[in-house]
């Protein structure tokens, strides 16, 4: 199975729900397969409360992959039939926009003073992956217990971008 670990720079501003608005913003995310010529394979796989963009096969630094029984080859989630992008939310610890990195205000880390993150806010800033990818439509956006929330987010707010939702436990 490919994996492909990015870091994904993003200077469009993000307006968050708290008020604030993020000039640029960068997500850390894992892509699995091979995107099709139509691209209407993509999967956006969406991590729980305690997860990150690892879904699967193993990471030296962060083990199996969360999802690992369920994505791979000629699994549920079969990638050599689908092209799974996964991300790192943004305020998350591994990766993506959050308290660790540095604010150009004080040129120390955001830790506490870092910006509220709401689900909206996430799935607002992992919408632009399919801009990146040049996406017009999902086949389908899923995730599990917070990750659940976000694919009812999503398909609340952008409605005519996957063509199937699975929430799980949300």
């Amino acid at each position: 199975m490919k994996i492909r670990t990015e870091l994904i720079h993003f200077s469009e501003a993000l307006q968050l729900e708290c008020g604030e608005t993020l000039d640029s913003f960068d997500l850390m995310i894992e892509s699995y397969g091979e995107l099709n010529e139509s691209k209407s394979n993509a999967i956006l796989v969406c991590h729980a409360f305690s997860g990150n963009h690892h879904v699967a096969g193993e990471n030296k630094e962060l083990g199996i992959g969360w999802w690992d029984q369920i994505v791979g080859p000629k699994k549920a989630i079969d990638t050599d039939k689908y092209f799974v992008i996964a991300a790192n939310v943004i305020g998350g610890c591994m990766g993506s926009f959050g308290p660790s990195d540095i604010n150009p205000d004080t040129k120390k880390p955001y830790g506490t003073n870092f910006p509220v993150i709401t689900i909206n806010d996430m799935v607002n800033a992992q919408y632009n992956l399919l801009e990146y990818f040049k996406i017009e439509k999902l086949f389908s956006v899923i995730g599990g217990s917070m990750g659940g929330m976000q694919v009812l987010q999503f398909v609340s707010n952008f409605p005519n971008k996957a063509l199937t939702a699975i929430p799980i436990a949300c």
